[in-house]
């Protein structure tokens, strides 16, 4: 049987900065673009923030994960409003980090933002605190997800 869990999906809000965020991984030129749909590349699997925003297209979010090895759940520090169900993250069967987005703003609350990540049942010690822009955490975050995705992209 083909190995389909090659990818990682970014699900997150609408303006979490999950497209940002996946720009910044593939070391490709920062440019807002709102998701419209579903968007396969090589290594990530981008989604619209209406599948969390939306309950109708909750079991859309579910199905993009049977093509992913792991559930990257993006949380901005911006975002003072949750979206997530209590244990939310549980609803995939594959590994899930959390990350923290828009750090290099004034304005950011990481200690909200790392509690809604709990809330919605993500492990503390695997929550990233990352700025696109600026780089911040992005090391420690690509760490990790070669740590999980290594295993799945060598078969």
């Amino acid at each position: 049987m083909a190995n389909n869990r090659k990818r990682v999906a970014l699900i997150g809000k609408i303006g979490s900065g999950k497209t940002t965020l996946m720009q910044r991984l593939n070391e490709e030129e920062l440019k807002y673009s709102k998701t419209q749909m579903v968007s396969y590349y090589d290594d990530f699997i981008d989604t619209p923030g209406e599948f969390i925003e939306l309950p109708f297209f909750s079991r859309q979010a579910i199905n993009i994960t049977m093509d992913a090895g792991l559930v990257i759940l993006v949380c901005s520090c911006m975002d003072s409003q949750n979206a997530f169900s209590p244990n939310f993250i549980h609803t995939y069967n594959i590994p899930s980090i959390g990350v923290i987005t828009k750090t290099d703003l004034p304005e950011c609350n990481i200690k909200r933002s790392r509690n809604l990540l709990i809330y919605a049942g993500i492990n503390p010690k695997h929550i990233y605190v990352v700025s696109s822009y600026n780089g911040e955490g992005i090391h420690d975050l690509e760490a990790a997800i070669h740590h999980y995705m290594e295993p799945h992209r060598n078969k």
